[in-house]
């Protein structure tokens, strides 16, 4: 039986070397080519069952349609309408890394928005992404993933979605030890 939505889970995917990875072409450089990551959508169908699905990239919001279409083309799985919400580039902030660089960032902060709490709140929340960085003042929300580059042999999403699965009707979230989440004894 399926949760109703009041107690199900959120679960926030990020897109670019999670996901799929993107190609770019150096002749032309607004055109690129996405190839998607193995088992991409057995891991759709399997959290679906378990969580309601948004995505957060740090992509622009063009580079990230494309790849929504593409996945709904190849899967049968529409994310982009099926998503609580769609976020890109401009929900990110700027913040300096060690070397003083600016990269982009995805602040646990912004889940804290009214219209979101009023559906999922802190603890319910979980974010898949490959950049622990990108979630450093909200740790406690992420499952890391190794980044995907394109090996064809690759099977991170078939584990990951039975770990998820595995969690999803746990209260809080946050509390999970999630840093070894491969680990056989989970």
């Amino acid at each position: 039986m399926e949760a109703t939505s009041a107690n199900r889970p959120l679960l926030v995917l990020d897109l670019d070397e999670t996901l799929w990875h993107g190609i770019l072409d150096p002749a032309a450089p607004e055109e690129g080519r996405l190839l998607l990551r193995p088992h991409l959508k057995s891991f759709l169908d399997t959290v679906a069952e378990h969580y309601d699905l948004a995505v957060w990239t740090a992509a622009s919001e063009d580079w990230m349609r494309v790849g929504l279409k593409l996945v709904a083309l190849e899967t049968q799985f529409d994310l982009e309408h099926r998503a609580f919400f769609l976020w890109h580039r401009d929900r990110c902030t700027w913040r300096r890394n060690e070397a003083g660089e600016y990269e982009l960032r995805k602040p646990a902060r912004k889940f804290r928005a009214r219209w979101i709490r009023a559906r999922y709140p802190a603890h319910r929340i979980l974010v898949v992404d490959d950049l622990a960085s990108n979630y450093d003042c909200g740790y406690g929300h992420l499952v890391r993933v190794s980044a995907w580059n394109g090996d064809k042999e690759d099977s991170e999403l078939q584990a990951l979605a039975t770990y998820l699965a595995s969690i999803a009707h746990e209260p809080d979230l946050r509390r999970i030890e999630k840093r070894s989440w491969r680990s056989p004894s989970l």
